[in-house]
Protein backbone atom coordinates (compact mmCIF):
# COMPACT_ATOMS: atom_id res chain seq x y z
CA UNK A 1 0.00 0.00 0.00
CA UNK A 2 1.45 3.45 -1.12
CA UNK A 3 2.00 5.91 1.46
CA UNK A 4 0.93 9.05 1.21
CA UNK A 5 2.57 12.78 2.59
CA UNK A 6 0.49 13.82 5.67
CA UNK A 7 1.07 17.49 4.72
CA UNK A 8 0.03 17.87 1.44
CA UNK A 9 -1.33 14.23 0.34
CA UNK A 10 1.28 13.08 -2.49
CA UNK A 11 2.17 9.78 -2.58
CA UNK A 12 5.57 9.14 -1.01
CA UNK A 13 8.22 8.05 -3.46
CA UNK A 14 12.18 7.75 -3.42
CA UNK A 15 12.99 8.10 -7.45
CA UNK A 16 12.80 11.30 -8.56
CA UNK A 17 13.73 14.11 -5.90
CA UNK A 18 11.95 16.49 -8.62
CA UNK A 19 8.76 15.27 -8.34
CA UNK A 20 5.49 15.30 -5.66
CA UNK A 21 6.44 13.12 -2.33
CA UNK A 22 9.90 13.03 -2.67
CA UNK A 23 11.39 11.30 0.44
CA UNK A 24 15.07 10.12 0.73
CA UNK A 25 15.59 5.64 0.49
CA UNK A 26 17.32 6.04 4.02
CA UNK A 27 13.97 7.71 6.02
CA UNK A 28 11.18 6.61 3.83
CA UNK A 29 9.81 3.80 6.37
CA UNK A 30 9.90 6.31 9.59
CA UNK A 31 8.79 9.49 7.12
CA UNK A 32 4.91 10.35 7.10
CA UNK A 33 5.91 13.87 5.16
CA UNK A 34 7.26 14.68 2.15
CA UNK A 35 10.85 16.21 1.83
CA UNK A 36 9.42 19.40 0.48
CA UNK A 37 7.11 19.04 3.72
CA UNK A 38 8.79 18.53 6.24
CA UNK A 39 11.34 21.47 4.86
CA UNK A 40 8.43 23.93 4.99
CA UNK A 41 7.52 22.81 8.09
CA UNK A 42 10.74 22.84 9.86
CA UNK A 43 13.01 25.72 8.27
CA UNK A 44 10.41 27.49 6.11
CA UNK A 45 12.29 26.58 3.03
CA UNK A 46 9.49 27.24 0.08
CA UNK A 47 8.82 25.69 -3.09
CA UNK A 48 5.84 24.78 -5.60
CA UNK A 49 4.02 21.91 -6.67
CA UNK A 50 4.57 21.69 -10.39
CA UNK A 51 0.84 20.35 -11.20
CA UNK A 52 -1.95 22.34 -12.40
CA UNK A 53 -5.16 22.15 -10.46
CA UNK A 54 -8.50 20.84 -12.40
CA UNK A 55 -10.69 22.84 -10.46
CA UNK A 56 -13.55 21.72 -12.53
CA UNK A 57 -12.73 18.29 -11.76
CA UNK A 58 -12.39 19.15 -8.23
CA UNK A 59 -16.34 20.06 -8.50
CA UNK A 60 -17.28 17.57 -9.87
CA UNK A 61 -16.11 14.80 -7.79
CA UNK A 62 -17.90 16.93 -4.99
CA UNK A 63 -20.88 17.23 -6.53
CA UNK A 64 -21.12 13.38 -7.06
CA UNK A 65 -20.88 12.73 -3.91
CA UNK A 66 -24.50 12.04 -2.03
CA UNK A 67 -22.68 12.70 1.22
CA UNK A 68 -21.03 15.46 1.00
CA UNK A 69 -20.94 19.41 1.68
CA UNK A 70 -18.46 22.16 1.27
CA UNK A 71 -17.46 24.61 3.38
CA UNK A 72 -15.81 27.59 0.99
CA UNK A 73 -13.13 29.26 2.65
CA UNK A 74 -12.62 33.47 1.32
CA UNK A 75 -9.73 35.31 2.36
CA UNK A 76 -11.26 38.30 4.26
CA UNK A 77 -9.21 40.86 2.37
CA UNK A 78 -9.77 39.37 -1.04
CA UNK A 79 -13.61 39.36 -1.50
CA UNK A 80 -14.50 39.98 -4.92
CA UNK A 81 -17.69 39.13 -6.91
CA UNK A 82 -15.45 36.77 -9.13
CA UNK A 83 -15.71 34.06 -6.19
CA UNK A 84 -19.43 33.90 -7.37
CA UNK A 85 -18.79 31.80 -10.41
CA UNK A 86 -17.00 29.18 -8.47
CA UNK A 87 -19.67 29.01 -5.43
CA UNK A 88 -22.42 28.80 -7.82
CA UNK A 89 -20.69 24.94 -9.26
CA UNK A 90 -21.08 23.55 -6.10
CA UNK A 91 -24.39 21.88 -6.09
CA UNK A 92 -24.04 20.40 -1.94
CA UNK A 93 -24.96 22.28 0.76
CA UNK A 94 -22.74 24.96 1.45
CA UNK A 95 -21.22 27.02 4.06
CA UNK A 96 -19.21 30.37 3.74
CA UNK A 97 -16.28 30.80 5.92
CA UNK A 98 -14.91 34.31 5.85
CA UNK A 99 -10.99 33.63 7.16
CA UNK A 100 -8.65 35.63 8.86
CA UNK A 101 -11.25 37.83 11.10
CA UNK A 102 -7.80 38.06 13.29
CA UNK A 103 -5.99 40.26 10.50
CA UNK A 104 -9.08 42.68 10.03
CA UNK A 105 -8.80 46.62 11.21
CA UNK A 106 -11.33 46.93 13.95
CA UNK A 107 -13.15 49.08 11.55
CA UNK A 108 -13.84 46.74 9.05
CA UNK A 109 -16.97 44.93 11.32
CA UNK A 110 -18.30 41.26 10.71
CA UNK A 111 -21.66 42.23 9.99
CA UNK A 112 -21.02 44.28 7.63
CA UNK A 113 -18.52 41.71 5.71
CA UNK A 114 -21.34 39.32 6.02
CA UNK A 115 -23.57 41.57 4.02
CA UNK A 116 -21.65 42.39 1.04
CA UNK A 117 -20.83 38.34 0.87
CA UNK A 118 -25.15 37.93 1.14
CA UNK A 119 -26.29 40.09 -0.53
CA UNK A 120 -23.22 40.17 -3.64
CA UNK A 121 -21.95 36.71 -4.02
CA UNK A 122 -24.36 33.73 -2.22
CA UNK A 123 -27.76 34.63 -0.32
CA UNK A 124 -27.61 32.43 2.20
CA UNK A 125 -27.86 32.54 5.78
CA UNK A 126 -24.76 29.68 5.87
CA UNK A 127 -22.18 32.78 6.03
CA UNK A 128 -19.29 33.23 9.00
CA UNK A 129 -16.05 34.74 9.74
CA UNK A 130 -13.43 32.43 11.10
CA UNK A 131 -10.24 32.57 12.77
CA UNK A 132 -8.05 29.72 13.36
CA UNK A 133 -5.52 31.67 14.78
CA UNK A 134 -7.73 33.14 17.47
CA UNK A 135 -10.03 30.04 17.53
CA UNK A 136 -12.96 32.30 16.53
CA UNK A 137 -16.25 30.45 15.28
CA UNK A 138 -14.06 27.33 15.17
CA UNK A 139 -16.32 25.38 17.70
CA UNK A 140 -19.52 27.47 16.32
CA UNK A 141 -18.75 26.13 12.45
CA UNK A 142 -18.91 22.44 13.98
CA UNK A 143 -21.67 22.89 15.71
CA UNK A 144 -23.64 23.94 12.85
CA UNK A 145 -22.71 21.14 10.63
CA UNK A 146 -23.13 18.44 13.15
CA UNK A 147 -26.48 20.08 13.99
CA UNK A 148 -26.99 19.97 10.20
CA UNK A 149 -25.84 15.75 10.75
CA UNK A 150 -23.13 16.38 7.84
CA UNK A 151 -21.48 12.78 6.85
CA UNK A 152 -19.02 14.63 4.80
CA UNK A 153 -17.24 18.28 4.76
CA UNK A 154 -15.14 18.84 1.87
CA UNK A 155 -13.17 22.46 2.30
CA UNK A 156 -12.60 24.51 -0.64
CA UNK A 157 -11.25 27.81 -1.48
CA UNK A 158 -8.74 29.23 -3.43
CA UNK A 159 -4.85 29.14 -2.63
CA UNK A 160 -3.87 31.59 0.87
CA UNK A 161 -8.09 31.28 2.19
CA UNK A 162 -6.50 30.16 4.80
CA UNK A 163 -7.91 25.72 4.05
CA UNK A 164 -5.12 23.93 5.93
CA UNK A 165 -4.66 26.27 8.77
CA UNK A 166 -8.68 25.72 9.18
CA UNK A 167 -8.32 22.24 9.12
CA UNK A 168 -5.42 22.03 11.53
CA UNK A 169 -7.46 23.67 14.08
CA UNK A 170 -9.99 21.81 13.78
CA UNK A 171 -8.32 18.50 14.71
CA UNK A 172 -6.72 20.58 17.42
CA UNK A 173 -10.35 21.09 18.66
CA UNK A 174 -11.03 17.70 18.50
CA UNK A 175 -7.70 16.48 20.37
CA UNK A 176 -6.25 15.73 17.45
CA UNK A 177 -2.78 16.49 16.00
CA UNK A 178 -2.58 19.08 13.29
CA UNK A 179 -0.52 17.18 10.36
CA UNK A 180 -1.78 19.57 7.08
CA UNK A 181 1.38 21.57 5.54
CA UNK A 182 0.30 25.48 5.53
CA UNK A 183 2.21 28.39 3.68
CA UNK A 184 1.46 30.85 1.79
CA UNK A 185 2.11 29.98 -1.47
CA UNK A 186 0.15 28.42 -3.96
CA UNK A 187 -0.04 24.21 -4.36
CA UNK A 188 0.58 23.36 -1.14
CA UNK A 189 -2.11 20.74 -0.72
CA UNK A 190 -1.22 18.44 -3.93
CA UNK A 191 -3.89 16.02 -3.57
CA UNK A 192 -7.27 15.02 -1.32
CA UNK A 193 -6.66 14.35 2.34
CA UNK A 194 -9.25 12.62 4.11
CA UNK A 195 -9.33 12.60 7.85
CA UNK A 196 -12.25 10.93 9.96
CA UNK A 197 -12.54 13.48 12.77
CA UNK A 198 -14.83 11.24 14.94
CA UNK A 199 -16.89 8.26 13.42
CA UNK A 200 -19.92 10.54 12.27
CA UNK A 201 -18.08 13.27 10.83
CA UNK A 202 -14.99 13.07 7.88
CA UNK A 203 -13.33 16.27 6.63
CA UNK A 204 -11.83 16.16 3.19
CA UNK A 205 -8.90 18.82 2.30
CA UNK A 206 -8.70 19.58 -1.50
CA UNK A 207 -6.27 21.41 -3.38
CA UNK A 208 -6.39 25.08 -3.28
CA UNK A 209 -7.66 26.75 -6.19
CA UNK A 210 -5.43 28.45 -8.32
CA UNK A 211 -6.71 32.20 -9.55
CA UNK A 212 -4.70 33.31 -12.46
CA UNK A 213 -5.33 37.37 -11.69
CA UNK A 214 -4.01 36.71 -7.77
CA UNK A 215 -0.47 38.39 -7.30
CA UNK A 216 1.34 35.33 -6.68
CA UNK A 217 1.62 34.59 -10.12
CA UNK A 218 3.33 37.54 -11.01
CA UNK A 219 6.00 38.06 -8.51
CA UNK A 220 8.78 35.64 -6.86
CA UNK A 221 7.28 33.06 -4.03
CA UNK A 222 9.72 34.30 -1.46
CA UNK A 223 8.36 37.92 -2.06
CA UNK A 224 4.64 36.89 -1.71
CA UNK A 225 5.15 35.02 1.62
CA UNK A 226 6.23 38.87 2.58
CA UNK A 227 2.68 41.14 1.61
CA UNK A 228 0.42 38.82 3.53
CA UNK A 229 0.16 40.35 7.22
CA UNK A 230 0.78 38.06 9.74
CA UNK A 231 -1.88 39.79 12.25
CA UNK A 232 -3.81 42.38 12.74
CA UNK A 233 -3.05 45.35 10.09
CA UNK A 234 -3.04 49.18 10.43
CA UNK A 235 -5.21 50.80 8.09
CA UNK A 236 -2.55 53.50 6.04
CA UNK A 237 -4.43 56.46 5.29
CA UNK A 238 -3.11 59.40 3.19
CA UNK A 239 -5.40 62.72 2.05
CA UNK A 240 -3.78 62.57 -1.81
CA UNK A 241 -3.98 66.39 -3.39
CA UNK A 242 -4.74 66.99 -6.50
CA UNK A 243 -1.40 65.41 -8.99
CA UNK A 244 -0.22 63.63 -5.74
CA UNK A 245 0.51 59.49 -5.79
CA UNK A 246 0.85 57.11 -3.46
CA UNK A 247 3.54 54.42 -3.81
CA UNK A 248 3.65 50.85 -2.38
CA UNK A 249 7.07 48.88 -3.02
CA UNK A 250 7.05 47.67 -6.58
CA UNK A 251 3.65 46.64 -7.13
CA UNK A 252 1.45 49.37 -6.68
CA UNK A 253 1.06 53.04 -7.41
CA UNK A 254 -2.21 54.66 -7.03
CA UNK A 255 -2.76 58.36 -8.14
CA UNK A 256 -5.44 61.04 -7.76
CA UNK A 257 -5.94 62.20 -11.27
CA UNK A 258 -8.92 64.15 -9.85
CA UNK A 259 -9.53 68.24 -9.25
CA UNK A 260 -9.82 67.73 -5.58
CA UNK A 261 -8.04 65.87 -2.40
CA UNK A 262 -9.33 62.60 -1.91
CA UNK A 263 -8.65 60.08 0.75
CA UNK A 264 -7.27 56.69 0.21
CA UNK A 265 -6.91 53.97 3.00
CA UNK A 266 -5.18 50.73 2.26
CA UNK A 267 -5.98 47.29 4.03
CA UNK A 268 -3.72 45.61 3.39
CA UNK A 269 -0.31 45.08 5.01
CA UNK A 270 0.96 48.18 7.09
CA UNK A 271 4.82 46.56 7.08
CA UNK A 272 4.88 47.31 2.83
CA UNK A 273 6.66 50.67 1.96
CA UNK A 274 4.40 53.43 1.32
CA UNK A 275 5.77 56.51 0.04
CA UNK A 276 3.31 59.85 -0.97
CA UNK A 277 5.22 61.58 -4.50
CA UNK A 278 3.65 64.15 -6.48
CA UNK A 279 2.23 63.35 -9.81
CA UNK A 280 5.61 64.42 -12.14
CA UNK A 281 7.79 61.12 -10.41
CA UNK A 282 7.84 58.85 -12.33
CA UNK A 283 7.91 55.84 -10.01
CA UNK A 284 5.91 52.82 -11.27
CA UNK A 285 4.63 54.79 -14.04
CA UNK A 286 6.30 52.57 -16.65
CA UNK A 287 3.97 49.50 -14.80
CA UNK A 288 0.31 49.16 -16.27
CA UNK A 289 -2.86 51.10 -15.84
CA UNK A 290 -6.46 51.45 -15.49
CA UNK A 291 -8.28 54.99 -14.61
CA UNK A 292 -11.19 54.26 -12.94
CA UNK A 293 -13.86 57.25 -11.70
CA UNK A 294 -15.80 57.21 -8.08
CA UNK A 295 -19.10 58.37 -7.59
CA UNK A 296 -19.42 56.41 -4.46
CA UNK A 297 -17.27 55.02 -1.68
CA UNK A 298 -15.42 52.57 -3.63
CA UNK A 299 -12.62 49.32 -3.00
CA UNK A 300 -9.84 48.51 -5.47
CA UNK A 301 -8.94 45.49 -4.75
CA UNK A 302 -5.67 43.85 -5.71
CA UNK A 303 -6.22 40.46 -5.87
CA UNK A 304 -3.70 38.48 -3.00
CA UNK A 305 -2.79 41.70 -1.18
CA UNK A 306 -5.43 43.56 -0.30
CA UNK A 307 -7.64 46.28 -1.25
CA UNK A 308 -7.70 50.14 -0.99
CA UNK A 309 -10.99 52.44 0.30
CA UNK A 310 -11.46 55.45 -1.38
CA UNK A 311 -14.51 57.76 0.18
CA UNK A 312 -14.67 60.58 -2.45
CA UNK A 313 -16.41 61.52 -5.43
CA UNK A 314 -13.36 61.63 -7.72
CA UNK A 315 -10.88 59.88 -10.51
CA UNK A 316 -7.79 57.61 -9.71
CA UNK A 317 -5.01 56.01 -11.88
CA UNK A 318 -3.74 52.38 -10.57
CA UNK A 319 -0.67 50.94 -11.96
CA UNK A 320 0.44 47.96 -10.81
CA UNK A 321 1.92 44.55 -12.15
CA UNK A 322 -0.69 43.77 -14.21
CA UNK A 323 -4.08 45.02 -14.99
CA UNK A 324 -5.93 41.48 -14.31
CA UNK A 325 -4.82 42.27 -10.58
CA UNK A 326 -7.63 44.94 -10.32
CA UNK A 327 -11.62 44.72 -9.76
CA UNK A 328 -13.77 47.27 -8.28
CA UNK A 329 -16.43 46.81 -5.66
CA UNK A 330 -19.03 48.71 -3.74
CA UNK A 331 -17.14 49.83 -0.68
CA UNK A 332 -17.89 47.20 2.28
CA UNK A 333 -17.82 49.28 4.98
Amino acid sequence: MNKKCLGCGSVLQTDNIDADGFVKSSVYDKSDYCERCFKIMHYGEYSVLDKKIDTDGIIRNINSDIYASVAFLIDSLNISDSIKKYINKFKNNKYILITKKDILPKSLKEKKIIEYVKNNIIDTNNIMCISSLKNYNIDKFLENIRRDNVKRIYIVGFTNAGKSTFINHLLTSNLKKPTITTSSIPNTTASYITIKLDNKLTIVDTPGFIDNNAIYNFVDYSKVVKFYPKKEIKVKTFQVRSNYAVVVNDILRIENIGDKTNSFSFFMNDKLRYEKVKSKNDKLKILPSINYEINEPTDIIINGLGFIRITKVGSVRVHTLDNKLLTKRKSMI
